[in-house]
């Protein structure tokens, strides 16, 4: 899983990816540059504890989420967010996060003068909007100029595609972005080849002070009321502070949170609204001396989600042995499960379930 961090200039986002990923990248300063903050965070999961401690393996692999922290505007340029690499990195991210400053601070002068995180949201999302329109515009001007001395039956097809694309493009004119966006087979198709910023799902972090943490509850609450549409989600975290406790041991972080009742990390919180956007579930695998858990799409087929694991086993599947996790703790053991009959035999079409546990059988 791939995030794109994106967000105001002075809104905490470089701050919020070190809370995030445990970085020392550069505040304040990072901006303006053609290099963006690359990082990954492991997600925890007590399952995977609990595998451990029934197989001892060797080793116990997380999964990841990569976060990717992009630079701010050219110097003079402080709200013009999408050109160029910046576009082209965001087209490579599985969602977007954007970091909103709830924040007051007279040393870091907001660039819009004034803090007032729903405008600010409000201005990230239009401007992912139109980095859209733009794609779309050159995506049509490519297809009319290679339509030029086309048969008749190729400009058919060429001027359906063409108006889907207008279509969607009226569309983002009104505001709606791609997620929200009905369509039919023939817009399904024609997007399938453009990578479009307003399709990805969106995470907002809303950056509050430590002074608000006592309202975080209710601070965050009023962000997502103004949110709508689907794969769309809000979390209120103090990014300085959780930078902090980023630096901090498991003990040190676990005692100083309970002292300011700082609450739930705000890496947890993100990853966790991050798999219900993406709609992702966590399978697990045991063998070779490690025990490891992945990320796919709920209800991925059995014969794809092989090849999250290795290309080899795609191409060879044959069968997947399959074990809920609370059924295998339960029974004590994969024999035991076997034997209480809760160990299936599924082919390459059955939708993986968050919380299985599969060894893939395969042949190449």
């Amino acid at each position: 899983m791939r995030i794109g961090i994106i967000g105001l200039p002075r809104s905490g986002k470089t701050t919020v990816f070190n809370a995030l990923t445990r970085g020392h990248a550069e505040t304040g300063t990072f901006g303006g540059g053609a290099e963006v903050n690359i990082g990954s965070a492991r997600v925890p999961d007590p399952r995977l504890d609990g595998l451990a401690e029934m197989y001892q393996p060797e080793r116990v692999v997380h999964a990841e989420v990569t976060y990717v922290d992009m630079p701010g505007p050219p110097a003079g340029r402080d709200t013009d967010l999408f050109t160029g690499e910046t576009v082209n990195q965001l087209q490579q991210a599985d969602a977007l996060l954007v970091v909103a400053r709830a924040f007051a601070d007279d040393a870091v002068p907001h660039p819009l003068e004034s803090v007032d995180p729903r405008r600010d949201i409000d201005k990230v999302t239009f401007d992912l909007l139109f980095a859209d329109i733009a794609i779309i515009d050159r995506r049509v001007a490519r297809m009319r100029e290679g339509a030029k001395g086309a048969r008749a039956a190729e400009r058919v097809v060429v001027d359906q595609d063409i108006a889907a694309l207008e279509r969607l493009q009226a569309g983002l004119e009104a505001s709606t972005p791609i997620r929200a966006t009905e369509m039919d087979d023939v817009t399904r198709r024609v997007l399938a080849g453009t990578s479009l910023l307003s399709s990805r799902p969106l995470l907002v972090a809303l950056n509050i002070g430590e002074d608000d943490l006592p309202r975080a509850e209710e601070m965050e609450s009023d962000i997502r009321s103004a949110l709508s549409g689907p794969s769309v989600d809000a979390a209120a975290m103090c990014g300085r502070l959780e930078m902090e406790f980023a630096q901090m041991n498991e003990a040190e972080e676990a005692e100083m949170r309970t002292g300011l009742e700082a609450g739930e990390s705000g890496l947890n919180m993100m990853l966790r609204l991050s798999y219900r956007i993406l709609g992702l579930v966590s399978f697990f695998t045991h063998g070779g001396g490690e025990v490891r858990a992945w990320s796919v799409p709920s209800g991925t087929h059995a014969a794809r989600a092989a090849g999250r694991v290795h290309t080899d086993m795609e191409r060879g599947f044959i069968r997947a042995e399959v074990v809920s996790y609370d059924d295998l703790i339960g029974c004590g053991g994969l024999p035991e499960a076997r034997r209480a009959g809760l160990l299936r035999q599924e082919g390459r079409d059955y939708g993986v379930q968050d919380g299985d546990v599969i060894n893939f059988l395969f042949s190449v």
